[in-house]
């Protein structure tokens, strides 16, 4: 009931804020200023650098961050291939080279003294091709930029009083007709999570109760490397370059109690696991006309990661040892893709982009299981353990852009998908899919200040290997087994979006989306010698009504200057047939609401600034084959912090994450056998928390 009285007041507080604000700008002493930094064309604002100068940036990425109604955007690169992973960032009008590096690290790297201006492309143009955004940031960098440097040093005290360091050190520098930029990312990270657990009967009694300390440590480190080539006049060459090294190390030890408090049990548990990973893009873009480009992109990746011995270790508070689980697992991934694209503007206000892309891809994973009685360890059989999972994709694609007139543009798109999926070791299966996947979306200003977005599309989503294969979770009880015939979901998607601008620094969205989903991923029974599991699968077709809000809104009108806040609110309506029981019901894992605040307000004369952001989310439910569990995330999460640029002209941050330090709620309820049975054997409460994380962060640039 709490979550639903905040998820209305949030609304109506939204409303308020849009309505007081927009009233607000219709005076003409607002609106008509003289010396206006965003300069309006034909569907782009055009952001000169004295419009930042408010928000005391320091680096390309602090000014991105203010760009009202914006957010970055990586694309979404947990898809194989390049066709999904493009973001919503161009840098003098080029993408950088996606999957190698995320957005965030290009913008770190740029001091802000670089820049010249940022322009916020708000719809279809030809010159721009969108990629499936609503909007584009493209920063343009001042002529002749050369050498540059930028640094970010973090130090953190968790909870368990242990520090923790990491730093970002990035140097750029021309070399003939090349520029070149170095960079490393390295960090060292130690914190503690608290579990507490009480578990009850059938009839409600408590079994026992346990209190546990998970003492964590995580070690990384990430080089980088860019190379910018001009060939020539016509053509250049890109190369963007990254290694990865990290390991991970937890001590647990959970302590079980009879409900009077006598001893009952205690677990320990050590992990290890490491991992190694690398990964590069080469871009070649050359003009091959007046009319006509290329592009060409090479990716390779490859990555391995390890895990165990990791005993699970049982001792008896009277007895002593009684047993230990033993888990050893071992994954690589391979990723390597080719995408050719050509760009064809001959025809006014037309822009035509086609081309092909390939794609292979491959994950071994190998897990053994032992069970150690302190005489003998015996192998645990567990099915699809040891298997190797390959996908060949193809995909040829078209996109057009047509500005029908300065108000109208169309974009619409065809991509038609070839994938064929093998899989051997202990499951072995061919399978070959097809699949057609057009969109189209209609943008329309209204005028200078209202935009309406019209999309339809059909997307199909991405196979995860890991779900071929079995996985266990001791800590949790929770094995999971592969599934051979696990086909990817397909979804037919409206939405509709309308953008309201006010001012030079005020935004509102409103977007209304429909899904329509075929094959809906989840979780299927499946009965095996040695009991009843949960294994991923598809089941059935479902739906998703959703309405995201969006505002971004200046609050000087409430006697706060220098200030915004940024207010996200979204709500699901999700449905499907629960194949256990035949009774409609929601997806496993979406929430049915989020909400999330950003307040920023800075002093500039003083050089001083403060803010705090503010993220809360329904509970989420995950529907299983013997189980239900709901999720609550309490009181949200709550980060403050306070900045000065008073010293070297450095950002100097100091703040604190997870304020409220409540942690995360889970209730699991377990049935003796089917969910569908409705037999209840026992229910679990669990809360988790990490405590408050308090950080010094200094940001320079040089």
């Amino acid at each position: 009931m709490r979550g639903k009285v905040l998820s209305v007041a949030a609304g109506v507080a939204t409303v308020a804020l849009l309505s007081n604000s927009a009233w607000a700008l219709r005076d003409d002493a607002a609106s008509d200023v003289a010396d206006s930094q965003v300069d309006s064309q034909t569907g782009i604002a055009v952001y000169a650098p004295g419009f930042f100068s408010n928000y005391s940036p320091v680096t390309a990425l602090d000014m991105v961050a203010r760009i009202p109604g914006f957010s970055l955007s990586n694309g979404d690169t947990n898809r194989r291939g390049l066709g999904d992973s493009f973001g919503n960032l161009l840098i003098n009008g080029a993408r950088p080279s996606n999957k190698s590096l995320t957005l965030q690290t290009v913008l770190q790297r740029i001091p802000m003294e670089d820049v010249a201006q940022i322009e916020l492309i708000q719809e279809a143009l030809p010159q721009y091709n969108m990629r499936g955004h609503a909007r584009l940031v493209n920063v343009i960098l001042r002529e002749g930029a050369g050498r540059s440097g930028a640094w970010t040093g973090n130090l953190t005290l968790s909870d368990s009083g242990r520090l923790g360091t990491r730093h970002q050190l990035s140097y750029s520098f021309p070399v003939s007709n090349a520029d070149v930029t170095l960079g490393v990312d390295a960090g060292f990270s130690g914190n503690r999570m608290r579990r507490r657990e009480e578990r009850y009967d059938a009839n409600g009694d408590q079994e026992y109760f346990s209190r546990d300390s998970d003492q964590r440590r995580y070690t990384e480190i990430i080089p980088t490397l860019s190379v910018n080539w001009t060939l020539d006049e016509r053509s250049s060459l890109r190369l963007d370059a990254q290694g990865q090294y990290w390991d991970w190390h937890r001590n647990r030890a959970n302590y079980g109690f009879e409900p009077n408090g006598d001893p009952l049990f205690i677990e320990l548990n050590e992990t290890m696991n490491y991992g190694t990973s690398g990964s590069g893009t080469i871009t070649y873009s050359r003009e091959l006309g007046e009319h006509l480009s290329s592009e060409t992109i090479l990716l390779a990746s490859r990555g391995r990661w390890e895990e165990g011995p990791e005993p699970y270790a049982l001792y008896d508070a009277q007895t002593g040892f009684v047993g230990a689980t033993i888990v050893v697992s071992e994954t690589k991934d391979e990723e390597t893709a080719l995408r050719q694209t050509f760009n064809w503007n001959r025809i006014a206000n037309h822009n035509l982009e086609f081309g092909a892309e390939t794609a292979v891809n491959a994950r071994d994973t190998t897990v053994n299981l032992f069970q150690d009685d302190g005489v003998t360890v015996t192998p645990i059989v567990l099915p699809v353990t040891s298997t190797r999972v390959e996908e060949t994709r193809s995909e040829l694609f078209a996109n057009h852009v047509w500005q029908v007139n300065d108000r109208l543009s169309i974009e619409s798109g065809l991509r038609y998908e070839i994938s064929e999926i093998e899989q051997t070791g202990d499951a072995e299966q061919s399978r070959s899919f097809t699949y057609p996947k057009p969109s189209i979306t209609v943008n329309w200003r209204q005028d200078d200040d209202n935009r309406f977005r019209f999309t339809a599309r059909r997307d199909v989503a991405q196979l995860q290997f890991d779900k071929f294969a079995s996985s266990v979770d001791i800590q949790d009880n929770n094995s999971t087994l592969g599934n051979p015939d696990y086909v990817p979901q397909r979804t037919w998607t409206l939405e509709a979006e309308w953008e309201h601008r006010f001012g030079e620094d005020g935004s509102a969205s409103l977007q209304i989306g429909y899904d329509m989903v075929e094959d809906l991923d989840g979780w299927v029974p499946v009965t095996t010698p040695g009991g009843v599991f949960d294994a991923p699968g598809n089941i059935g077709d479902g739906t998703n009504l959703r309405i995201t809000g969006n505002l971004t809104t200046p609050l000087d009108r409430f006697g706060l200057s220098n200030a915004v806040l940024d207010v996200f609110l979204e709500w699901y309506n999700t449905n499907v047939e629960d194949p256990l029981t035949g009774e409609d019901r929601v997806w496993s894992g979406p929430r049915e609401w989020e909400l999330a605040l950003d307040f920023r307000q800075t002093f500039p004369q003083s050089g001083y600034a403060w803010g705090w952001d503010y993220h809360w989310v329904s509970n989420g439910e995950v529907y299983r084959a013997q189980r239900f569990q709901v999720f609550d995330n309490t009181d949200g999460d709550l980060d403050i912090y306070a900045e000065t640029t008073n010293w070297f002209g450095m950002t100097i941050r100091a703040g604190v994450d997870g304020v409220f330090n409540n942690g995360d709620d889970r209730t699991r309820t377990l049935y003796n056998g089917s969910r569908a049975n409705g037999v209840i054997f026992a229910t679990e409460h669990r809360n988790v928390s990490m405590g408050q994380t308090v950080y010094l962060r200094v940001v320079d640039t040089f």
